[in-house]
């Protein structure tokens, strides 16, 4: 290959192969593919797994999610890779891939044992930083093995001397491999970036302290006779205030009986997959096992997870419904004792005051007796209201055409809805929808909803009544408005006795709490339901059912 072409050869690599044992593991055993990337020393491997594995969220230990390791796609992946190219295969007992493996598991080491002391950075990712860091060479030396040595005539692999045999420099070639291959950002940003000075690098990596511990790494492998020209740039004084190191505790880390293992080999396969035709129909049967099996457990946890879905959306819907009626349940007994204790001292004011105004003399004094009378009326008609929610009378249930009903709360608010400027619409109503219930009460739940839509509607809108099939066993009104809606305080007090989201004065708050307990006490209920629309009350009232009903149900 001309020599200058080789740079751009290698930095438009499609993959860098995995060892065979390595794409087997990828195979079969996805439960222990970490540990053999870690154990291994497989570069490709680990590139490979960065760049096609589901991304973990920021893990606190290890690099992969588990179960991202088990998808189907990794092995498939794997075999198009091998089928489509021979492409990005090097002989591991190649010179340049021998020296990067050295600079990988030196720098690598001592990086894990730096971020452990530092605590700045993960050691895993550390490590895999390290074990990327020559990836440019090993481009060059998939693509053509003798230009990747020659470098190495000199005592010193420098960048200039890269460059002027290859086009692009280690680094570059590695900067473009990161990108291309869209490497996670964590560790693409600091692919080829370890020969920046630190303050510069901050402003171009994902994370400046994991930038540090893997640059000085690299310094320190490169110091100690693993030099590949990768941190020219670095100013180690500058990294050693950073990260709070001085020689001493430098050279006890890197002296580590931990630091100098060599990879584990030894394997009874060819290590080039290309030899090895077999590997490929094992990745496939895998990726085929997986879709497989994976397909049924996916099954499997979707309907569970809907399962749960369900019985959490019930639960707590049914919760607040309960939460709701025990509230008003509850205060329906405190208004009927307060009723009845304040109508007993009522009815005494009411009748001394008319005694006495009947033959007070006095215009004035007359008058004032006049007012209070008039108030006790009020008190008692508020009294009265509040009795009706307290303790309505029993409902007198008959069937009731639910078309009828509608009509009858719409003529009878016609006149309210006229003054107020307000159209009233009314929606669509089945045919044959007849409910059983008190007509008088349901009447006067639906009024009571319908004036409540006409007052927030306001001069120039409108409100809705309608009616809805529901299901087999009830029949749903439906009142809306064209109001603003109701604010999260109105939501939730909406039903409570003498709230009012008017203005003081307008209204006594007692329609919708009076509204739920006949349509209650009828088996049936009343809510909110939230819309993007219109505001939108719903009232559920039991359907009557007739001998023609259930034979329509059963055919």
């Amino acid at each position: 290959m001309p020599g200058k072409a080789v740079g751009r050869s290698a930095a438009g690599l499609p993959w860098l192969c995995p060892h065979t044992d390595s794409l087997i593991r990828l195979a079969e055993d996805a439960a222990g593919l970490e540990r053999h990337v870690t154990a291994a020393g497989d570069v490709g491997l680990l590139a490979f797994l960065l760049r096609f594995a589901p991304p973990a969220a920021a893990p606190a230990s290890g690099l992969f999610c588990p179960s991202a390791l088990a998808v189907a796609s990794l092995p498939d992946t794997a075999a198009a890779h091998l089928a489509a190219t021979t492409l990005g295969w090097v002989t591991p007992a190649h010179e340049v891939a021998t020296r990067c493996r050295a600079f990988s598991t030196h720098s690598g080491a001592f990086a894990r044992r730096l971020a452990e002391h530092t605590r700045r950075a993960s050691p895993d990712r550390a490590a895999a930083v390290l074990a990327l860091a020559p990836l440019g060479w090993l481009a060059v030396a998939a693509v053509d093995p003798g230009a990747a040595a020659e470098v190495f005539s000199t005592a010193v692999p420098s960048a200039a001397l890269q460059a002027e045999l290859w086009g692009l420099d280690q680094n570059a070639i590695a900067r473009r491999l990161a990108f291309r291959w869209r490497l996670p950002d964590w560790i693409a940003t600091l692919l080829g970036c370890l020969n920046l000075p630190l303050g510069a690098a901050s402003t171009v990596v994902a994370d400046a302290d994991l930038f540090a511990v893997a640059q000085f790494a690299a310094i320190e492998a490169e110091r100690r006779g693993n030099a590949l020209g990768l941190t020219e740039g670095a100013d180690r004084a500058e990294l050693l205030k950073e990260l709070k190191l001085d020689d001493a505790t430098v050279d006890a880390l890197w002296a580590s009986d931990a630091l100098h293992a060599e990879p584990v080999s030894g394997s009874v396969h060819d290590p080039n997959p290309h030899a090895v035709p077999l590997v490929a129909n094992l990745l496939r049967m895998a990726a085929e096992s997986r879709r497989r099996n994976g397909a049924a457990l996916v099954v499997r946890l979707e309907d569970r997870l809907d399962h749960l879905h369900k019985a959490v959306t019930c639960a707590g819907g049914e919760a607040e419904v309960r939460a709701r009626d025990a509230k008003l349940a509850a205060l329906a007994e405190l208004a009927a004792g307060a009723g009845h204790e304040i109508n007993n001292p009522l009815a005494v004011i009411s009748g001394h005051a008319q005694r006495l105004a009947r033959t007070e003399p006095d215009p004035e004094r007359g008058e004032s007796l006049q007012t209070i009378i008039r108030q006790t009326n009020r008190i008692a008609g508020i009294v009265r209201d509040l009795m009706q929610f307290a303790r309505p009378p029993a409902p007198d249930p008959h069937r009731t055409d639910a078309a009828e009903l509608v009509t009858a709360v719409r003529d009878e608010l016609a006149p309210f809805a006229a003054e107020k400027r307000v159209r009233i619409k009314l929606g669509a109503v089945p045919a044959g929808a007849f409910v059983r219930c008190d007509r008088a009460q349901i009447k006067h739940a639906l009024v009571a909803l319908l004036r409540n839509g006409i007052e927030a509607a306001g001069a120039d809108g409108w409100a809705r009544i309608g009616c809805a099939d529901g299901d087999d066993e009830f029949v749903t009104f439906v009142v809306e408005d064209s109001g603003p809606g109701l604010n999260p305080a109105a939501i939730e007090h909406a039903f409570d006795p003498f709230y009012c989201g008017r203005a003081a004065g307008r209204g006594r708050g007692l329609g919708l709490p009076t509204a739920w307990q006949f349509a209650r006490q009828n088996g049936g209920d009343v809510r909110h339901e939230p819309t993007d629309g219109p505001t939108r009350f719903v009232v559920t009232v039991p359907r009557s059912v007739t001998l023609e009903f259930l034979d329509r149900q059963s055919a």
